[in-house]
């Protein structure tokens, strides 16, 4: 049996919700600074105690840590787990600056021993993996242009219920590009190598000073372009994932709302299928609950591959590699925006880690 603790006791329910669902794992303790939110947490989690210090939270580290703290803590708690003896499972993004995700890289080749994954739950959405399988089968050719949006109109939470402002009224949108840019690199297994991008705003909100939208166009590995907008202030309502891929033998795009969620596909291979393809959000996989961590069948999928490496001593879907190439895009697609749209390299941390 593994014990699972979990650090931030918000986003943290919906793992929490997700690994408590696992045959295999136990959900025992709690860490948040807000001792009412971990309170709530213990009522929904009976067999957890309720820390508001992590290095007590830590001193009898569990298995398992799930961090889904605050971004700009996430470095501190995922290498503070790792160097107390856990696999850590953490919330996306990565970090907040590219020196943070070089500490996350230091302390996960210093622990060989512990498995790392970026809790990335977009890649586990039904049509994803669908799209995947397809794209593996050869079935959509060379990847020549993809696309992705994440429009979410979060301005009611860049302050917290007291009125303070929280991590996401400081956040480059671009950054939070892992939902839109992880989903595209696993389907296709290719990463981006270069970025130009630019920032516009703030226009609905002036004097909070936040950026209403940023849109990123990356050269991959492969040769191909790939185009990203992340937009969290904009009169646009629901909040919507689109993804698009152009191969060489066809082409692959979700509706946008207020469509229902449905897959376009023009195939070369079959002459007629040039219409829809109904490919739902959830997986249908034999006991995975449809509401588990708010995002259908996705972080029940997600936390069960998770647990599964350490159970196999695998390696997880995505490990720190693959975070990577999903997390540093945007930093540098935000660092060109600062600079004009001035072309920015995609820095390769791990083999600067090889050199050290």
């Amino acid at each position: 049996m593994l014990t699972v603790g979990v650090i931030g006791a918000r986003r943290g329910l919906s793992l929490a919700a997700a690994f408590a669902l696992q045959p295999d794992c136990r959900v025992v303790a709690v860490c948040d600074i807000d001792t009412e939110r971990a309170q709530a947490f213990v009522q929904r989690h009976p067999n957890a105690v309720a820390h508001t210090d992590l290095d007590r939270f830590l001193a009898r580290p569990p298995d398992i840590v799930a961090v889904a703290s605050p971004v700009p803590l996430h470095r501190d708690h995922t290498v503070a787990a790792l160097e107390a003896g856990a696999h850590v499972l953490q919330e996306v993004y990565l970090a907040d600056t590219v020196e943070k995700c070089r500490d996350i890289v230091r302390a996960v080749a210093a622990h060989p021993r512990q498995k790392f994954m970026l809790a990335e739950n977009c890649c586990y959405w039904g049509h994803i993996m669908a799209w995947r399988r397809m794209f593996a089968e050869g079935r959509i050719g060379s990847l020549m242009y993809a696309e992705a949006e994440y429009v979410h109109d979060v301005r009611t939470l860049w302050t917290n219920a007291a009125g303070k402002p929280t991590w996401r009224a400081t956040m480059p949108p671009i950054h939070y590009c892992s939902h839109s840019l992880g989903p595209l690199l696993m389907i296709t297994g290719d990463r981006c190598l270069s970025v130009t991008a630019l920032a516009v705003g703030p226009y609905l909100s002036p004097e909070s000073g936040h950026l209403d939208l940023e849109a990123a166009l990356l050269r991959t590995e492969s040769g191909a372009a790939i185009k990203l907008l992340t937009a969290f202030g904009v009169v646009r309502h629901p909040a919507f994932h689109y993804y698009s891929i152009y191969g060489t033998k066809g082409c692959l795009e979700t509706a946008r709302p207020p469509a229902p969620l449905a897959t376009h596909a023009y195939l070369e291979e079959v002459e007629h299928l040039h219409g829809l393809m109904t490919m739902p959000l959830n997986y249908d996989v034999p006991g995975a609950p449809t509401a588990a961590g708010g995002h259908g069948t996705a972080e029940y999928l997600m936390v069960r591959d998770f647990v599964d490496a350490i159970v196999n001593d695998a390696p997880p879907p995505i490990g720190i590699a693959p975070a990577l190439d999903m997390c540093l895009p945007g930093l540098m697609a935000h660092a060109s925006a600062l600079d004009g749209g001035a072309p920015k390299m995609v820095p390769d941390l791990l083999a600067e880690a090889e050199k050290e």
